[in-house]
């Protein structure tokens, strides 16, 4: 899971989806003090009007639009964007893996392919055995 975590190195969330009560609340001692206030800045409150056109903050903060290893450098300076992210440096089984990715670029891509591969051989459910949900976020 922290190999494939390094996905994050690309790509945007939207603030109201996944970070509103994070960069609402500096205070939150997993996030750099002054990386959470430029967030909050980003980002307003959360509200309850559903509006979609809300922020959009990159994942990556160091290099936002290229694949690479900087998500986990951006983890051991406490800028994890997401709080699944940053809570990969909480356990000590899973930090020594940030730390090693986070210096060598060449060690986590491979690993990054090896776990795709894998992990696309997980057998697809389908006929009654599935569903192709109409929002990935409730049961049919």
């Amino acid at each position: 899971m922290v190999t494939l975590s390094g996905a994050h190195s690309i790509g945007v969330s939207h603030c109201h989806s996944q970070i509103g009560y994070t960069a609402t609340h500096p205070q939150d001692p997993s996030m750099d003090r002054k990386f959470a206030r430029g967030l909050k800045a980003k980002c307003p409150r959360p509200s309850n009007s559903g509006n979609r056109r809300d922020p959009i903050v990159p994942l990556d903060v160091l290099t936002p639009n290229k694949f690479d290893n900087k998500y986990y450098k951006d983890l051991k300076n406490h800028h994890g964007l997401l709080t699944s992210d940053q809570a990969l440096l909480s356990s000590y089984s899973t930090t020594g893996i940030v730390r090693n990715y986070a210096g060598n670029d060449a060690a986590w891509a491979k690993k990054f392919a090896a776990a795709m591969v894998k992990m696309g051989s997980i057998g697809v459910l389908t006929g009654r055995n599935g569903e192709v949900r109409k929002n990935c976020r409730v049961v049919n």
